[in-house]
């Protein structure tokens, strides 16, 4: 392994879990979010800018709290909700295509998705999911930051070619491939009055991830189940041998391994190494939700997680899939 290659895989692995430990330790909700992040941050070539932190902490914070306050008013009305839920996801996807990148957009997403969920069961519960997702979101960019500060990045350039090609998509292509994907998941998801907040996190993310790649359907779907298989297997290894040893030191050391051996497995030449870095996010929203404050007793399993994120996963990639059929990628120059 090449010494950067060693350098950002301990990072990941240290910054993650410490995130991951102090959460636990402390029990602020949602730690797991805020592990989440903070692996995203550290898998990034450099660090991120505190000031860059702030702006996401204040862009999420606000975009939540303005989510609460129109589900709160719109929650009697089921039928102006469901479609206030559907213009906030194409929104969300507006803004994500527009040039504001993948975690803004996530991050509208989870206010366009997670929030009205949340507020139907409880307005109080909701405030404690817009408060605690900016606060884990802050931490995790300054964990990320010592970690760069501590484990110094080598100076690395960027494709110009590359970074002009990843911008040479049709975004009004994108937008509708990408609510045709993700509006039928949230209708769905709604109608039932399926209360699974996990699931609408992960697929939040995912679909910010499916946005983002302009391969084909079929392609990227299996890129996307593979990783997500990975995850979800590392998950229920680790929460078996978490019910094995119940104690505090057992969720670290086992955050550290799978984020120590994920990360190496990212940075090998072995064919799974494409999946490594999704797997690790999959790994942690199944582990970490179901151990940390937010997993109640009913739905603590880490095979009921599995189960209901692996539905959501086939769901949106089988759609992506057919979409994919019917108005496939294009570039700016074929839309003219």
């Amino acid at each position: 392994m090449l010494t950067e290659d060693y350098r950002s895989v301990v990072r990941l692995a240290v910054g993650t879990s410490a995130v991951f430990t102090i959460g636990l330790l402390l029990g602020w909700p949602m730690a797991f979010i805020g592990a989440l992040f903070t692996t995203l941050f550290l898998q990034a070539p450099g660090p991120m800018p505190p000031k860059v932190s702030v702006k996401l902490f204040t862009f999420a914070l606000l975009v939540m709290l303005f989510s609460w306050m129109v589900s709160s008013v719109l929650a009697p009305y089921p039928v102006v909700f469901l479609a206030a839920v559907c213009l906030a996801i194409m929104a969300s996807f507006t803004w994500s295509l527009s040039g504001a990148g993948i975690l803004p957009g996530v991050l509208a997403l989870m206010a366009a998705m997670m929030v009205p969920n949340v507020v139907i069961q409880s307005q109080d519960l909701a405030l404690v999911l817009v408060t605690w997702v900016p606060i884990n979101l802050l931490i995790a960019g300054f964990v990320s930051a010592l970690m760069f500060l501590l484990i110094p990045a080598e100076a690395q350039t960027v494709s110009q070619k590359a970074t002009d090609a990843a911008k040479d998509f049709d975004p009004v292509r994108r937008l509708v491939r990408m609510t045709f994907v993700t509006v039928p998941f949230a209708l769905v998801f709604f109608i039932s009055g399926s209360s699974a907040l996990l699931v609408l996190f992960f697929v939040a993310l995912l679909s910010q991830q499916l946005a983002a790649m302009s391969g084909a359907g079929k392609t990227v779907g299996k890129a996307m189940l593979l990783s997500n298989s990975l995850g979800a297997l590392v998950a229920i290894v680790c929460f078996e041998i978490n019910v094995m040893v119940p104690n505090i030191v057992t969720p670290a050391i086992l955050c550290l391994l799978l984020c120590f051996s994920l990360g190496a497995l990212g940075k090998s030449k072995s064919k799974l190494a494409p999946a490594a870095g999704s797997a690790i996010t999959t790994a942690l929203v199944i582990y970490g939700g179901s151990i940390g404050v937010f997993a109640d007793e009913a739905d603590a399993k880490s095979v009921t997680r599995v189960l209901q994120i692996g539905s959501a996963v086939l769901f949106v990639v089988v759609a992506f899939i057919v979409v994919d059929e019917f108005l496939p990628e294009r570039m700016k120059r074929e839309a003219k």
